[in-house]
């Protein structure tokens, strides 16, 4: 399994929910909303002699202001798991992303706040388990 390949298919599939902003690496700067996937945690040789490893990957989700009541309503949008703008259905719709890996799955999803460019943002962090 290819990490680059991997944080690249996670972007890809966050790519298709209209108007975020996907970035496969974590950026010096930004604007939300914006999908940032970090770099990848990898346990080898999970399973089949060495055959199988398994990557959790974390999608942070940036949204808007903390003290801004809309980046909530705008944050509940991403974190439900169906919809338009749902992370888990994006990701989820091809759980190879596009050959790159066996299967994933979701997990969770966590609040948490970020500064960026010394403000204080609204985020959530996703933990994605992925196969390959």
């Amino acid at each position: 399994m290819n990490p680059t390949a991997v944080r690249t298919g996670l972007s890809t599939a966050l790519d298709t929910i209209t108007g975020l902003r996907c970035f496969d690496y974590v950026p010096d700067s930004l604007s939300p909303p914006a999908a940032i996937v970090e770099p990848l945690e990898i346990e080898y040789g999970t399973a089949m002699a060495n055959g199988l490893n398994r990557v959790t990957a974390y999608v942070l989700i940036v949204v808007g202001r903390m003290s801004d009541r809309s980046s909530q309503d705008r944050i509940d949008a991403y974190v439900n798991t169906t919809g338009a703008s749902s992370v888990v259905a994006a990701i989820e719709a091809d759980p190879t992303l596009g050959g790159s890996c066996s299967t994933l799955q979701v997990l969770r999803a966590a609040p948490r706040s970020v500064v960026v460019s010394g403000v204080e943002m609204t985020a959530y962090r996703f933990e994605v388990d992925i196969y390959g």
